[in-house]
């Protein structure tokens, strides 16, 4: 009688972690989206080449830039004055992002593993605390 009992406790714990793993594993599901609509896409236009098909006799060069002494002083004061904007004049690579809304489900995913790993902790670090004799040998083959 003592082996069934047994039997039907380990079975009814079984069956406590199956279903209690299955209620957090729902909890935790995300929303699915419903899928992109595909489209096709056409060619409008074949492509074209940048270059003229007829040679350039001359290349063209670019004037050389000349600065005055004077307007590389004035940009520099401008530019340590308090304030001065250092990119001013220029634009910046990354467009701003737009703000996302606070999810609150951000909490649980984050709080469940930390509990997890909390209660790992305690119970691997709670024997060394006690004494010798009240510990004992540890079981493992109790289920």
């Amino acid at each position: 009688s003592t082996g069934k009992s047994r039997s039907a406790e380990s079975s009814m714990k079984a069956l406590l972690v199956l279903i209690s793993t299955a209620c957090a594993a729902s909890a935790l599901q995300l929303q699915a989206r419903p899928p992109a609509p595909r489209t096709r896409l056409r060619v409008l236009a074949a492509p074209r080449l940048a270059e003229s098909a007829e040679p350039e006799s001359t290349p063209a060069t670019p004037e050389p830039l000349t600065i005055s002494d004077e307007q590389i002083a004035a940009a520099a004061r401008a530019a340590s004055e308090p304030g001065a904007d250092p990119f001013a004049g220029f634009e910046t690579a990354e467009p701003p992002r737009e703000e996302e809304p606070f999810d609150p489900r951000i909490i649980l995913y984050v709080s469940l593993p930390a509990l997890v790993l909390g209660a790992q902790l305690f119970f691997t670090f709670s024997r060394d605390m006690l004494a010798g004799d009240q510990v004992g040998p540890a079981v493992m083959d109790a289920m």
